[in-house]
C-alpha cells in the first residue's frame, strides 16, 4: 500500500508525535491539549481517524497494545515511508499559503467596525484591548507553567505569546486610528487608556 496524500497539519503533527515516541492516541490528545494555537482538533474522533488513515497509507504501523483487556491502548511506530514523509515535511520550505495563514477573528470583526458610531467603535476596541491584556497575561503565566523542558519546543510555543503581543499592539494602533479620524475626545469613551 502506498501513500495517498496530501496531508493536513494534523496528520503531520501525529506523524511527528509518533516519531517522538508519543505513540498512542490518548498520549497524543494529552500532548495536543498542551500545545495551544494549532489549526487542528484534539478530539478523540479526529486523532483516531487520522491514525487509521496514516496506518492505511503505510506511514504508521501498530507496534503493540498495552493495558488491560477492553481498555488497551494501541501504540504506533513510523514505517520507513512515514519517516521519509516526516523528514520531508520538516525540511521542506513552507509555501506562501502556510505563511499567510494568520487567523484572527478579531481582525475579521474589525473590517466592519465602520458600521458603528465612532464612540461605539472606540468602546468596542477598548473592550478588545482589555480582554487582550488579560489574555497576554494569562498566556505568559501559562507558558511559565507549561514548559516542555525542551528548548526548541518551548521556543515554538512562545510564538503564541509573540502573536498575542503583536495583536495587542495592533489593537492600540486601531484605537489610535479611530480617535484620529473621529476627533472624539478619549474621555467620551468609558475605559481609560492607562487601563489598556
Amino acid at each position: 500500500m502506498g501513500t495517498s496524500g496530501p496531508y493536513s497539519e494534523l496528520e503531520y503533527l501525529i506523524l511527528a508525535m509518533v516519531g517522538e515516541n508519543i505513540s498512542s492516541g490518548y498520549a497524543m490528545r494529552k500532548e495536543m491539549n498542551r500545545m495551544r494555537g494549532g489549526r487542528w482538533s484534539a478530539e478523540s474522533g479526529s486523532v483516531y481517524r487520522v491514525l487509521r488513515r496514516l496506518e492505511k497509507d503505510n506511514l504508521l504501523l501498530e507496534a503493540r497494545r498495552v493495558g488491560v483487556p477492553n481498555r488497551e491502548r494501541t501504540e504506533y511506530e513510523l514505517t520507513p515511508h512515514g519517516e521519509a514523509l516526516l523528514h520531508s515535511w520538516l525540511t521542506f520550505p513552507p509555501d506562501r499559503t502556510e505563511l499567510a495563514f494568520l487567523v484572527d477573528p478579531i481582525r475579521t470583526r474589525s473590517y466592519f467596525l465602520g458600521r458603528l458610531r465612532t464612540t461605539e467603535q472606540m468602546r468596542v476596541v477598548k473592550t478588545w484591548l482589555q480582554e487582550s491584556k488579560h489574555f497576554v497575561a494569562d498566556l505568559r503565566r501559562d507558558l511559565e507553567a507549561t514548559s516542555f523542558n525542551r528548548p526548541i519546543q518551548d521556543a515554538a510555543y512562545q510564538n503564541l505569546l509573540y502573536l498575542a503581543e503583536a495583536r495587542h499592539e495592533w489593537l492600540k494602533k486601531l484605537l489610535s486610528q479611530i480617535k484620529q479620524v473621529s476627533g472624539v475626545p478619549a474621555a467620551a469613551v468609558g475605559v481609560a487608556d492607562e487601563e489598556i
